[in-house]
């Protein structure tokens, strides 16, 4: 029975990868049904924190999207980018970094894109160069918020184990810059023709399908309200990382979920209040919109993963505890695993923490190998990546060896791993000297 349980786990990843999006969620709730009524087993949990944070951030992104405040983001990294071409590799995926990082979110990405592409080729640089580093940089971002899920819930496993919010923050923001950098020059190499020089370019150019024409606005001066916005969304994220650094010294018993619950509708309500947004158009932002999908794919893939899981935990305890304590950098690998199955890292933090927390796995163990929970680009039909293709019109992803004809073979894949690859080792012995 057990082989067969597995088999099912297998083969419904396998299904939900085939259908992307929403589909992973609908996929994930044929397993429930599955595992309940042929197999019997007990329904697992469902990731209601990782839930909670999701649509709580959103919701906030969301009204500051609404207020302008997003677009004002954006207009200030279009200006960094523009005013700076020849770093367009370097700074690019910075960008993204950057707003993920604040945002929680890898959707922040997508809202730059464009300009990315646009500024690469009106520089003769192949915009896959700096589009890939961009989308890698901004799902690396996720594990070094401290307001996105997969933050949340691992630091929910790890708190007990008496580690501060300062330490764990240092670890996984550097190790998580760390691997950001290394993507970056890595993709920097890939194709080193200049576009110029591209036959596909050139042909895409012959038939006209290519806009050399920039699509820069002139910028409407933000407003007030769009200012505003940013400023108290930028401040409530404040709050949340104040507050759990010096948890101690100020005597709060909150929870980092709760914090961050709390905080993000209370900065959507302010941005409602003074920014004058129109609370029936919150439900049309793209972001809103955006993190809708993710809360299905969370909530049923994570939920029947988890159903199978459990019901065979005691079984593989022993073995499991063994190989880790012997070669901790399994866990990363797991991670890696099921972040590049699930599409999600805080899907995968809630999944995998608690189960490693469980077979005894360390704090430094767990913290240091957060990074792998970033292989959302194996395949390349994660929206961010789909939408860096697609935004491309000089054809610098459709050479045979980028194309993703093979699956993996598309300019994603090689930077990604090698960055996990050597991120993992080095936040590891960071974890080690700080926790």
């Amino acid at each position: 029975m057990f082989w067969l349980e597995i088999l099912l786990l297998v083969g419904i990843i396998a299904y939900s990868a085939k259908l992307g999006g929403i589909g992973v969620g609908m996929a994930g709730a044929v397993g429930m049904i599955a595992a309940t009524a042929v197999f019997g087993l007990k329904p697992g949990f469902i990731p209601v924190d990782v839930m909670l944070i999701i649509m709580t951030v959103i919701l906030a992104i969301s009204v500051m999207q609404r207020a302008g405040g997003l677009a004002f983001m954006v207009k200030c990294a279009e200006k960094l980018l523009r005013n700076n071409p020849k770093y367009i590799n370097a700074l690019a995926p910075a960008v993204c970094f950057m707003l993920t990082t604040l945002g929680g979110t890898g959707y922040m990405a997508m809202s730059v894109l464009n300009v990315i592409q646009e500024v690469a080729k009106e520089n003769n640089v192949r915009p896959a160069q700096p589009l890939t580093s961009s989308v890698i940089a901004s799902q690396i971002a996720c594990t070094a918020s401290p307001i996105s899920a997969a933050t949340a819930a691992m630091f929910a496993v790890v708190e007990p184990m008496h580690v501060s919010f300062a330490a764990v923050l240092l670890v996984i923001i550097t190790t998580s810059a760390f691997a950001a950098a290394i993507c970056a020059v890595i993709s920097s190499l890939q194709g080193k023709t200049e576009l110029s020089e591209d036959p596909i370019f050139l042909e895409r150019m012959k038939k006209g399908l290519v806009s050399m024409q920039s699509k820069e606005e002139k910028a409407k001066p933000a407003t007030h309200e769009a200012k505003l916005s940013v400023l108290i969304f930028l401040s409530g994220v404040s709050v949340i990382v104040l507050l759990l650094l010096f948890k101690n010294q100020i005597g709060h018993t909150l929870s980092s979920r709760d914090l961050i619950v709390m905080i993000m509708m209370f900065c959507a309500w302010l941005m409602y209040l003074f920014c004058k947004v129109d609370l029936a158009t919150i439900k049309d932002a793209p972001i809103f919109k955006s993190g809708a999908e993710s809360l299905i794919v969370v909530l049923g893939i994570v939920w029947f993963s988890s159903t199978i899981i459990n019901a065979h935990l005691p079984e593989v305890k022993e073995s499991a505890v063994a190989l880790l304590e012997q070669y901790p950098y399994l866990l990363a690998v797991v991670f890696f695993l099921a972040s590049a199955v699930l599409f999600s890292q805080g899907s995968t933090a809630a999944l995998i923490c608690p189960v490693a927390a469980s077979l005894g796995v360390d704090a430094a163990t767990i913290v240091g190998s957060f990074v792998a929970c970033s292989a959302l680009y194996i395949t390349n039909v994660y929206p961010t990546t789909a939408f860096a293709i697609s935004c491309d019109d000089t054809g610098s992803f459709m050479g045979r060896r980028w194309n993703g004809s093979f699956v993996i073979n598309h300019p994603f894949f090689i930077p990604g791993c090698i960055s996990l690859a050597a991120a993992v080792p080095f936040g590891l012995m960071l974890a080690r000297m700080l926790l």
